[in-house]
């Protein structure tokens, strides 16, 4: 079985010490670093790294750009720091979204969220937009970070997979659903930044198809 993967992982990645002062994580976020947080995500989601600024920043947070620098130490610790806090969020999405419902297919409702959550959060757009196409010098902590959100969600996946078929499936049944469910996912994430929301409703209701029908075969040839 898949072990599911917790957030202690993060504190693996080189995300620790981006905020001044190695003790203080996000979790204890005071009200002043929470709005330079919450003016980075939107700068960044929408420009980039390189097109966003710590004057635009400090400007959107309503502060002055020295002021930056008692929360943050530079422009990388600070992209960091909003990556964290974005993986965070988005993994505690996912997760209520597979413990959601327990109807349809494994993973379904997570996959039907997702054209609304790109509308509403700026997180998960800075998120996607970061992992796709990342700086290229904080390219390793990125893809590592990313990489372990993805595990996250083949965990969930595992897991709703199996409280929808029960013990029909082996281990090895449900790893090889497991990577089609995250290239399936990795599609919609693709299809989030590049096409529209037309485009992405067709993708999606193809691949459920697929999913629906691979998982209904393999259910029959278990009985057989």
């Amino acid at each position: 079985m898949i072990r599911r993967l917790g957030f202690d992982m993060f504190e693996a990645c080189a995300f620790k010490n981006v905020i001044l002062g190695e003790q203080e994580m996000l979790s204890t976020t005071t009200p002043a670093l929470r709005r330079v947080l919450n003016a980075a995500v939107a700068q960044f989601a929408r420009h980039g790294y390189e097109g966003a600024s710590l004057a635009g920043i400090a400007a959107y947070a309503g502060i002055r750009k020295a002021s930056l620098y008692s929360h943050i130490k530079n422009k990388d610790a600070l992209f960091l720091a909003v990556f964290e806090d974005a993986l965070k969020i988005e993994s505690q999405f996912a997760h209520e979204c597979f413990e959601h419902s327990n109807t349809g297919l494994p993973g379904q409702y997570y996959c039907e969220s997702l054209l609304a959550r790109y509308a509403d959060s700026e997180h998960f757009r800075f998120l996607l937009r970061t992992s796709y196409i990342p700086p290229e010098s904080l390219f390793h902590e990125l893809q590592e970070g990313y990489e372990t959100y993805m595990q996250q969600l083949l965990a969930d996946f595992t897991a709703a997979l199996r409280r929808h078929v029960g013990e029909a499936f082996s281990d090895q049944d449900a790893l090889t659903l497991g990577h089609a469910y995250m290239g399936m996912v990795d599609s919609l994430h693709v299809a989030l930044i590049y096409i529209g929301p037309s485009r992405f409703e067709a993708r999606l209701n193809a691949l459920e198809r697929l999913m629906g029908d691979s998982i209904a075969r393999l259910v029959g040839e278990r009985h057989d």
